[in-house]
């Protein structure tokens, strides 16, 4: 999507897959490194995925990543995720070593898709990786 001025319009109109979006979230799980170069440098992947800002009482904010840890059964999980327009989330736990992804199309209405997207990663998601 394109402004008037053919200026690149990414706030809601990068129209990114889902295999796109686990894409960012792999690089960022392995540190910058994407099939065996380093794409990102080490040092953006860390300070942008390092606390800056403290949102609530379980959020953090670092550069373009929330940071905040997920319940699921007896068990919590730090993660940093992005989270897009109509739900669409990119998550790491860099303790699973797995990341995840949702994106709107997967979701039913605009309205819940952040809920849903937040059940759906708790109740089956996570409770799937740590069997």
């Amino acid at each position: 999507m394109y402004s008037p001025l053919n200026v690149p319009q990414t706030g809601g109109g990068l129209r990114l897959t889902g295999r796109d979006l686990l894409k960012i979230a792999e690089l960022y799980r392995a540190g910058g490194g994407w099939n065996g170069s380093g794409s990102s440098p080490t040092s953006w992947v860390k300070a942008s995925t390092t606390p800056h800002a403290r949102i609530d009482d379980d959020t953090e904010y670092g550069y373009l990543w929330w940071l905040k840890k997920f319940k699921s059964g007896e068990k919590s999980h730090a993660a940093f995720f992005m989270s897009g327009n109509g739900g669409n989330k990119v998550m790491v736990f860099p303790d699973l070593d797995n990341e995840c992804g949702a994106d709107e199309h997967e979701l039913t209405t605009p309205r819940v898709c952040i809920e849903q997207t937040e059940q759906l990663l708790t109740d089956y998601i996570l409770q799937a990786v740590e069997q």
